[in-house]
C-alpha cells in the first residue's frame, strides 16, 4: 500500500505539540492538523481516509503522521479492506499446529509474509484474507490444500463407507455415550450398530471409528481438565466431550483473550453467585466472553470422568467447558472458578496442558486451582475469623457470614466443609432449609440448549 500526498487540510488543532520545528526545512513549525489522506492499495485502487491527525509544517507543507495518525489509517484500512487480523492468523497457525514456514509451504504466500501478518507488521489483501479465513473455518478445504488435491471429485462424506463396525470399532462405539448424544440432538436415535457408526462418524467428520479413536485420544491430550481419578475413564469419551465443547465454542464471539481482564472479571462473577443460577448463567458467559473466554456447557458422558476443562484454543481465545456434573449451585461455581484458576495460574499458551496425572489429589496444579477457587469465593482469613467465633455455625450465623462476604450460603458452607475436611455444616439440613439449591432437569437442559445456540 503506497501513501499519497494529502488532499486537503482542514483547520489546525491547537495542543501541546505546537512549537515543534520542522525537521525538513528547519524554518517552519509543525502544526497539529486534520488532513484527508490518500493510500494506494493492491490493484492501483486509491482510498481516501478523512481527517487523519498529522503534524504539518506551516512553511514547506511537510507532514509527520505520528502514532495517532497511523492508528487512524490502520483502523480505516482494516475495515475498508476486510483484512484478517494478526489474532486470526495466529489462530490459523495454532489450529493446524503449523510453523510459519509450514504455513508458507502449504499456502504459497511466503514465510516473510506469514510472519508479518501474524505480528501485525503488514496487512494482507482482502483476497488473501478471505482465503485464510476460509482455510481457518473449513478443515476439509485446508486438508485438500495441504495434499494439493484439486480434483473435482465430490465432497468427502463421512463415514467413507456405511457398514457394520469391525471388532475394534465395536469397542470404540461402546465407549461412546450414544444416548447422551441423542439427548443433545447431535445424532439420530437408533439401535442399529451400523447406523450408530455412521451417525458418530458424521458428527465428528471421521472416515471410520478407528480414525475417530486416534483423533479423540489426541484431542483429550490437548486440554487441562478437572479429572475425577476415582471414576472409570476412557480417552475416547473424554475426547468426544471436549470436541463437542470446542465445536460449540466456535460459534461464541469473544473479545481477544486478556488475562488481566479475566482477573478483573472474577469480581463480577463472584457477585453473581448470590443469585439463582438459571437467572445469571447468561451473564456469566457474557462476562467471560469480554475477557476472551468462551464458556460452554456439555453434559457429562459415560466414562468421561471430567467435570470441567479449559485450554487456550488460540492466543486470542480461551475455552472453559463445564459439565454440570453436580447440579448444585455451589459446585457449579467452585468448578467454574477452578477452571478460571488454571487459566490465571498455569496456562499461558495453547501448548500448556496437563492431563497425565494419576491421582488428582496429589497433583500440585489441581491443588493450587482448588485453593485459588476456595480463597476467591470465600477468603481464608475471613473464614478463620468466622470459624474462631462459630466452630459449628448455625444456619442463621452461616447466612449472616455469607451475606458479609457476598456469596451464596451454599458456597460458604461447602468451602467451610472442604477446608475442615468434614461436613461440619450438614448438607441435608441446608437442603431442608432451602439453602442448598440444585438445578432442576428443566434448568439443566435450558443451560445446555442456550450453550449450543
Amino acid at each position: 500500500m503506497k501513501p499519497m500526498k494529502p488532499m486537503k487540510t482542514t483547520k489546525p488543532r491547537t495542543d501541546a505539540s505546537q512549537g515543534i520545528p520542522c525537521f525538513e526545512c528547519e524554518e517552519g513549525t509543525l502544526v497539529p492538523t486534520l488532513c484527508d489522506h490518500q493510500v494506494e492499495v493492491a490493484g492501483g485502487k486509491v482510498l481516501t481516509i478523512p481527517e487523519v491527525p498529522m503534524l504539518v509544517c506551516d512553511q514547506c507543507g511537510d507532514r509527520v503522521t505520528g502514532d495517532e495518525g497511523n492508528a487512524r489509517i490502520n483502523a480505516f484500512l482494516d475495515k475498508a479492506l476486510n483484512a484478517i487480523s494478526p489474532e486470526e492468523v495466529q489462530q490459523f497457525l495454532a489450529k493446524y499446529g503449523l510453523t510459519q514456514k509450514e504455513a508458507a509451504q502449504i499456502t504459497g504466500y511466503g514465510e516473510k509474509n506469514i510472519s508479518r501478518w501474524a505480528s501485525g507488521r503488514a496487512r494482507p489483501s482482502e483476497s488473501v484474507s478471505n482465503i485464510l479465513r476460509l482455510l481457518l473455518s473449513d478443515e476439509e478445504a485446508f486438508e485438500r490444500l495441504r495434499r494439493k488435491d484439486f480434483s473435482s471429485r465430490p465432497k468427502v462424506s463421512y463415514p467413507r463407507e456405511h457398514r457394520q463396525p469391525d471388532a475394534n470399532e465395536k469397542k470404540v462405539l461402546s465407549a461412546i455415550d450414544y444416548p447422551r448424544l441423542v439427548e443433545m440432538e447431535l445424532v439420530q436415535a437408533t439401535a442399529s450398530p451400523k447406523e450408530k457408526r455412521s451417525e458418530v462418524c458424521k458428527l465428528t467428520k471421521s472416515g471410520d471409528l478407528n480414525e475417530l479413536e486416534v483423533h479423540m485420544t489426541r484431542r483429550w491430550q490437548q486440554i487441562a481438565a478437572f479429572k475425577d481419578t476415582r471414576q472409570k475413564f476412557n480417552p475416547v469419551s473424554a475426547g468426544l466431550w471436549s470436541y463437542i465443547g470446542e465445536q460449540r465454542a466456535a460459534s461464541i464471539a469473544t473479545e481477544p483473550y486478556d488475562r488481566k481482564k479475566l482477573h478483573k472479571a472474577v469480581k463480577s462473577l463472584r457477585e453473581l453467585t448470590q443469585h439463582p443460577l438459571a437467572d445469571v448463567a447468561d451473564q456469566a458467559r457474557d462476562i467471560l466472553a469480554k475477557a476472551g473466554v468462551a464458556l460452554v456447557f456439555v453434559p457429562i458422558m459415560k466414562d468421561c470422568a471430567l467435570r470441567g476443562s479449559t485450554r487456550l484454543l488460540t492466543p486470542s481465545k480461551a475455552l472453559i467447558i463445564h459439565g454440570l456434573k453436580f447440579r448444585s449451585l455451589s459446585q457449579f461455581w467452585i468448578i467454574l472458578f477452578h477452571e478460571i484458576a488454571h487459566l490465571l495460574l498455569h496456562i499461558k499458551s495453547p501448548k500448556d496442558v496437563f492431563t497425565d496425572y494419576e491421582d488428582q489429589d496429589q497433583d500440585e496444579r489441581e491443588q493450587n486451582a482448588d485453593r485459588w477457587a476456595y480463597d476467591t469465593l470465600a477468603s481464608l482469613d475471613r473464614e478463620l475469623e468466622f470459624r474462631s467465633k462459630y466452630p459449628k455455625p448455625t444456619i442463621w450465623q452461616l447466612e449472616s457470614y455469607a451475606a458479609e462476604i457476598k456469596v451464596h450460603p451454599a458456597i460458604a458452607a461447602e468451602v467451610f466443609n472442604k477446608r475442615a475436611g468434614e461436613d461440619v455444616i450438614s448438607y441435608a439440613y441446608l437442603k431442608k432449609k432451602k439453602l442448598f439449591p440444585q438445578l432442576s432437569e428443566i434448568e439443566r437442559k435450558a443451560l445446555m440448549t442456550s450453550a449450543s445456540t
